[in-house]
């Protein structure tokens, strides 16, 4: 007989044996999902409007760039501490049809769009296991879609929402491997992990937590944990050789971003740690609306009754998965710099929530899913104790050290930013407490807005549409004060085309098809890499940008040079200046040659 519901978690140990009557409870509930399914794409795509043009000129021109590579057609050099290229390479068959970048990058923003949209449905797969129905499986779905952690990857063409959907079939494929061990589930289990990390460096946690369960799953059936474990090991070396292959290629060097953590590991400081790790879970517990502390004790038991009985089951897989995560997120910002040395002062540096979020969106549906069954008051009351013990510091140590004034990158803490409205404008001196009214009250009131929630889940639990309803709401209201400041970030920091228009103008009429950029200037505003890669960006399908130093390298073979304003190192070699065109702290310098003197005849050059 087929199986009409996935085996199902011990749920009485967390949550409530509500009855059920399936004719009223179905039909309420699918027109619940539905409702909520469509706030989803609605919010979402609301939010994606705005994302016209690259915001971050590392994060996503990378990956787009790396694509442009992938499919064959010229590309600039670029610079970047490096990413792992499976956002890129999807992306690719986008420069086979498409020419102009700024077209590119809005079907990149459709794609991620679609892609988002399709994880709620392997997500309520996941959720079912907690012996929901279907319509109430793909209402926590949506919902947890919806909360602005998720919703606000929207604005932009990053490897996120990629990243989620593969984080949810892999935690699909481990509990699917657990409830039916065979070998072929195990292969498939391990090449969903090696997806997960080909997406994003900073998913090796989850490699080698995955790695360690397989391990348990030894005594369950050897032959499936075996083929799982070398599937695993072959598909992880295979993902760092094309990862570092491919960075090589685009950047010339291997990708780097995991040298700041094994830093900080060389240099262990508890103080840092401790902050960072304060910090970041707040913005877990505030982001989720409380959800994740309720999700994080229900899967302690679970986890804790699968150990107890020498068992590697599916609890303890997502456990071992987040708080490796949890553990990677800390280390990588726990240090001086991030925290007080960095004259770029920022307040994300302190409550950083990106790189734990596409995994801590399991523990959040977990909770969503224990309210809807009814959760137990002891489940309650540690969560509600843990959250009460994690704000005290938070409030009275935390908040008073943080530059709650300092910059923010909305993608990076989208969970705390539906109380950014209350973030100060000026810079204060530390030492503030928060109170309702003084400068630091940002801190205080997402707490007791958390807090308040708690209760309130308690009060409702009986009542099994009230909490998914309201958190629903709150996501909604929280992602628009989110996109708000979204919004705000990338009228500040987006490619601006005016900013190039004229130079892009100049450059078809005189037919180059390279020019160079000098990083020997001291432009203010950003480190040279910044106009580096927007420039890059911004002359394509035309022309591609190269690196030159002329510092070191005064005639560099190029026609066009972008230098410096004012005067360059070039101007030794007889270059000059054009005038009337200045960008990026830049001016446009001509090499001696034709073009300069046809330049010159026509009076376009400033001698």
């Amino acid at each position: 007989m087929s199986r009409t519901r996935p085996p199902a978690f011990p749920v009485g140990a967390v949550a409530l044996a509500r009855p059920r009557d399936p004719r009223a409870v179905t039909r309420i509930w699918w027109i619940v999902a539905a409702g909520a399914i469509l706030a989803n794409l609605v919010t979402t795509a609301i939010v994606g409007l705005s994302a016209d043009q690259p915001a971050f000129p590392f994060d996503e021109l990378h990956l787009l760039q790396l694509a442009r590579l992938l499919a064959g057609d010229p590309m600039p050099e670029y610079g970047s501490a490096g990413y792992f290229p499976g956002w890129g390479i999807l992306l690719t068959p986008l420069w086979w049809f498409l020419d102009d970048p700024d077209t590119v990058y809005r079907a990149a923003g459709i794609i991620g769009w679609v892609l988002a949209a399709a994880t709620i449905w392997p997500l309520a797969l996941l959720v079912r296991r907690m012996r929901l129905d279907l319509p109430q499986a793909l209402t926590v779905a949506a919902v947890v879609s919806t909360l602005p952690s998720r919703a606000i990857q929207a604005d932009y063409v990053l490897s996120e929402r990629l990243l989620f959907l593969l984080v949810v079939l892999a935690a699909l494929a481990a509990f699917r491997l657990f409830e039916h061990t065979t070998i072929w589930r195990a292969v498939v289990f391990a090449v969903a992990v090696a997806a997960v990390y080909l997406t994003h460096m900073r998913m090796l946690p989850v490699v080698l937590a995955s790695g360690v369960w397989l391990v348990g799953l030894l005594v369950k059936r050897w032959q499936a944990a075996l083929a799982g474990g070398l599937t695993l090991a072959v598909a992880w070396y295979a993902v760092e050789r094309i990862g570092n292959t491919l960075n090589d290629v685009l950047l010339e060097s291997e990708p780097n971003q995991s040298e700041s953590v094994m830093k900080n590991i060389e240099n262990f400081v508890p103080g840092f740690f401790v902050r960072v790790a304060l910090g970041q879970t707040w913005n877990q517990v505030v982001g989720s609306y409380g959800l994740v502390a309720i999700g994080f004790v229900a899967l302690v038991v679970l986890a804790w009754r699968e150990v107890r009985r020498f068992r590697m089951g599916r609890a303890t897989w997502l456990f071992g998965v987040f708080t490796a995560s949890w553990l990677l997120s800390v280390l990588a910002w726990a240090n001086d710099w991030n925290l007080w040395e960095n004259p770029w002062r920022r307040l994300d540096s302190w409550v950083y929530g990106r790189y734990l979020d596409p995994v801590s969106a399991l523990v959040v549906a977990l909770g969503l899913a224990v309210l809807i069954r009814g959760v137990r008051t002891g489940v309650w009351a540690w969560a509600t104790a843990g959250t009460a013990a994690l704000f005290a510091p938070v409030l009275v140590w935390l908040a008073p050290q943080a530059p709650t004034w300092a910059h923010v990158t909305p993608v990076h803490i989208a969970g705390v930013l539906p109380w950014g409205f209350l973030l100060p404008t000026e810079p204060f001196d530390p030492g503030v407490i928060p109170s309702f009214t003084n400068e630091n009250r940002f801190w205080l009131w997402a707490s007791l807005t958390v807090l308040a929630c708690l209760v309130g889940y308690l009060l409702v639990r009986r009542w099994a549409l009230v909490a998914p309803v309201a958190v629903l709401a709150l996501g909604i209201a929280g992602t628009a004060g989110a996109d708000a400041w979204s919004d705000r970030f990338r009228a500040g920091e987006e490619i601006q085309p005016a900013d190039t228009a004229a130079f892009e103008e100049f450059v078809a009429e005189t037919g180059e098809t390279e020019i160079a950029y000098d990083f020997s200037c001291g432009r203010p505003g950003g480190f040279p890499g910044v106009y580096f890669n927007k420039l890059g960006w911004s002359i394509l399908p035309d022309a591609v940008v190269d690196r030159v130093d002329s510092n070191g390298e005064p005639n560099p073979p190029y026609d066009i040079v972008v230098s410096c304003v004012g005067d360059s190192n070039l101007r030794a070699s007889g270059a000059l200046p054009v005038e009337g065109i200045e960008f990026y702290a830049s001016w446009v310098w001509i090499m001696p040659g034709e073009l300069q003197d046809e330049l010159r005849a026509e009076g376009l050059l400033i001698d």
